[in-house]
């Protein structure tokens, strides 16, 4: 049974090369099209799709209100966002929201397949984007840890210590 994916995205082009690209797989069928998240809310009552290919910047409802909808009506279903930005705090803040991937919009077909195929066996897709972007936000919380603050004291106050 193929993969059912959806697709999300305001530019029209966009999803008509992901399609074209898409129907070279036999393992993966492309079930509905929205071009604002809205409309893939409205679908998803619907139709049940084990991948939703997001955009972020869409009119009426982008791609970062829509996902936590996503999460309440498909709690299964694998979210890969697409985008042009490729800002480290932006993918953490998807990541941790419920996405299970980040691709940006130059990523290769081969590359989406893969990502696609990834996230339904096996929940997420990382790639060298997404590592370290995540990485950087680890970091970033661990250094805002309240016992990571450094202290200067007087002699005086280290000797009351002891």
């Amino acid at each position: 049974m193929p993969i059912k994916v959806a697709i999300a995205d305001d530019h029209a082009l966009f999803r008509a090369g992901v399609k074209t690209a898409l129907s070279a797989k036999k393992d993966v069928e492309l079930i509905a099209e929205a071009d604002n998240g809205m409309q893939l809310l409205n679908l998803l009552r619907h139709i049940e799709p084990d991948v939703i290919l997001l955009d972020i910047q869409m009119p009426i409802m982008d791609g970062i209100q829509t996902l936590p909808e996503i999460r309440k009506l498909r709690p299964n279903a694998r979210v890969i966002i697409l985008s042009m930005h490729n800002d480290h705090s932006m993918i953490s803040k998807l990541m941790e929201i419920g996405a299970n991937s980040y691709l940006t919009k130059n990523s290769d077909s081969e590359t989406i397949y893969q990502a696609i195929k990834t996230c339904y066996e096996q929940e997420f897709f990382f790639n060298e984007l997404t590592n370290k972007a995540l990485l950087t936000g680890l970091r970033t919380k661990r250094s805002d840890l309240p016992g990571q603050i450094e202290v200067n004291l007087s002699e005086k106050e280290m000797k009351v210590l002891k």
